[in-house]
């Protein structure tokens, strides 16, 4: 409907019939060439209102559309945020679920490498304690050998000695 039909509904029944018998009387009595009475001027003022409430009701109409709109942008505009915030939403649950499954790997492989760690470090300390324990036998068996090669070389000397004094 047009703005005039639009504003014609909100009239109360009856009402536009009325407008128009009274139009109609004003019509007449101003082609009689009567001076203006009082039903023409309230004719006169009816039409004028009828013009001002038509004017106010396609500013309003208008006034309407803009605000319907705004709405409707409104509308979509939020719509577009809460679907933008759940896909923002979706991928920050996908990076947690990820970076807390690589957490857990992490976890296992350090605790794998401290079991690795824990079992060099007894390996060292039993590799230290038998390079201590090789290392005295190496130093007593080096302590007798040394002992040994001079007993020899005072007993060569001796012989070396002996032989130079009785030649055979």
């Amino acid at each position: 409907p047009t703005h005039i039909e639009a504003q014609r509904q909100t009239l109360p029944p009856g009402a536009m019939k009325t407008i128009a018998t009274a139009l109609f009387c004003a019509a007449c009595s101003t082609v009689s060439g009567e001076k203006v009475n009082p039903v023409g001027k309230v004719l006169e003022l009816l039409g004028e209102l009828e013009g001002k409430i038509i004017k106010q009701g396609e500013a309003e109409a208008k006034a309407y559309k803009e605000y319907f709109e705004w709405c409707d942008d409104t509308s979509k505009n939020g719509q577009y945020a809460i679907e933008s915030a759940t896909k923002e939403v979706a991928k920050s649950e996908a990076k947690i679920d990820e970076l807390t499954s690589n957490a857990a790997v992490a976890s296992e492989k350090i605790e794998d490498l401290a079991g690795s760690i824990s079992s060099a470090e007894a390996e060292l300390a039993n590799a230290t304690s038998i390079r201590a324990k090789e290392d005295a036998d190496f130093k007593a068996s080096e302590g007798e050998l040394v002992e040994a090669v001079d007993a020899l070389d005072r007993a060569s000397a001796v012989l070396q000695r002996e032989m130079a004094k009785n030649p055979a």
